[in-house]
């Protein structure tokens, strides 16, 4: 099994979706995807709850305690080793870009990931979800497809909401996604929306924000935009379901 760095294990849990990535704009493309680096112990609740959604998916195999224990990061290696090569399979890189004794998701995993992307028509992040994956294992790729519904914006959802603020299905999606969003989020929304830096505010509802969101005031856009940048394509799957549901 390889021996993983905390640093490898949180590029992995991102680049498969599982954990909200901050761009590095200084990032070495030729060493590293195109995000923060992070060599801390893999205990802090965001990471914690990445490893437990990773886990959630693979149920069957693991337990979901968000320990990142050798089972599970057996299974990550596992499941890079099987998205490189499905990669490969589909042209989207060679043996020499994704060698099978290079299981990490760096530049070259990135970049592979963005052209299957780009070929497929999705949005080109670089990050291959559990359902971008299940499509790699097809024997031939589908047709190149529209961008999908879960791309809309929340400014968009916003507009949805301002017309009908007592939709339940509404409201139930954004305390689901109040639940799911890892603290240092909703701290950092929370700041951006009062203009403060506070270490530990108290916390602002999305409900709220959806309420008295104001779009010609800095300080909500801000809000609302760093709040759209932290939502993993899990977590944006599982609150369009509920805005949607009727």
């Amino acid at each position: 099994m390889t021996p993983y760095t905390p640093q490898q294990i949180h590029h992995i849990l991102i680049g498969l979706g599982y954990l909200a990535p901050e761009i590095d704009p200084k990032a070495d493309l030729t060493k590293f995807a195109p995000w923060k680096r992070n060599d801390n112990a893999l205990t802090d609740q965001p990471t914690q709850e990445a490893i437990k959604r990773f886990q959630k998916q693979y149920s069957s195999k693991l337990t979901v305690n968000g320990n990142p224990d050798s089972e599970t990061r057996s299974l990550m290696e596992d499941t890079i080793k099987g998205l490189q090569n499905r990669l490969k399979f589909h042209g989207f890189a060679t043996n020499t870009e994704l060698p099978s004794d290079r299981p990490f998701y760096g530049p070259a995993t990135y970049t592979a990931v963005k052209k299957f992307q780009k070929f497929q028509g999705l949005t080109e992040n670089g990050i291959a979800t559990m359902e971008q994956r299940q499509i790699l294992q097809q024997a031939s790729l589908p047709p190149k497809k529209s961008q999908p519904q879960s791309q809309l914006k929340l400014i968009d959802l916003y507009f949805q909401f301002k017309k009908n603020p007592q939709n339940s299905s509404y409201i139930a999606a954004l305390n689901n996604l109040q639940q799911n969003l890892p603290k240092d989020v909703l701290n950092k929304v929370t700041n951006k929306w009062r203009g403060t830096n506070d270490q530990n505010p108290e916390i602002v509802k999305l409900t709220n924000v959806f309420t008295y969101y104001d779009d010609n005031n800095t300080n909500h856009r801000d809000a609302l935009n760093h709040l759209q940048s932290q939502i993993t394509p899990a977590i944006s799957q599982a609150f369009l379901s509920l805005w949607n549901k009727k």
